[in-house]
């Protein structure tokens, strides 16, 4: 599968899963623009953005916080200016944040901040695509198997990655019709990435007996 001539947006993509699929886009030949949230990823990024120069394409980094408005303008004004068009192909909103805890200690902080990161800003990214997408683009929203799993301690998290779940649905149907593009839905399992390694001891245990259930490769996935 070729890529060339394609511009694709990946948020959340300085390490972890979006490092890989902004590596894997690149690779086939489209260009990238990432973002990523804190200065902690800077390094990250500016490794990230060679790494693809030396693929032989171009990825540009920027900066911003994905709840807020002004960053989707940024990163689309990015595309526009970088690569010299208006025309845009692929959305992967990939950013998130985790969090496990029991139902007991959810504060409307933890909840604020999971709805804002996995939902809200998945959201308004896509409505400011949107109007910049060739017909026939795509929209690819990562989820998770937490979706679905039903894991103590993932109240919010499980509840925001459903909604990315049935908004893809919605989306599929609604911007399939009217604009071409398609909309579908990933559903990872557990990932060997920073974010995975920072969950805790009892998530950690709990992921290590689902990976033992896996029958290919009983072990966290990468990036890769």
């Amino acid at each position: 599968m070729s890529l060339t001539g394609k511009i694709a947006i990946v948020t959340g993509g300085a390490r972890g899963i979006g490092r890989g699929i902004v590596l894997a886009l690149a690779t086939q030949g489209a260009r990238v623009v990432f973002n990523f949230t804190s200065q902690s990823s800077a390094d990250d990024a500016a490794e990230l953005c060679e790494d693809v120069r030396e693929l032989g394409s171009t990825a540009v980094a920027v900066r911003g916080d994905m709840t807020l408005r002004k960053t989707h303008t940024d990163i689309l004004e990015a595309a526009k200016q970088t690569f010299a068009t208006d025309k845009l192909d692929i959305l992967v909103n990939n950013a998130g944040a985790g969090d496990n805890r029991p139902l007991e200690d959810v504060t409307e902080d933890i909840y604020d901040h999971l709805m804002n990161v996995n939902v809200k800003s998945l959201i308004f990214m896509t409505q400011a695509f949107v109007p910049f997408v060739r017909r026939g683009g795509r929209v690819i929203n990562l989820s998770s198997i937490s979706a679905r799993g039903g894991y103590a301690t993932q109240t919010v998290y499980a509840a925001s990655k459903a909604a990315v779940e049935g908004l893809t649905k919605v989306w599929a149907k609604e911007l399939g019709q009217k604009y071409g593009i398609t909309v579908n839905c990933i559903n990872p399992g557990p990932v060997d990435t920073d974010m995975y390694r920072a969950a805790g001891e009892v998530h950690l245990k709990r992921m290590e007996e689902e990976n033992a259930k896996t029958p290919a490769a009983p072990r966290a996935g990468t990036s890769e």
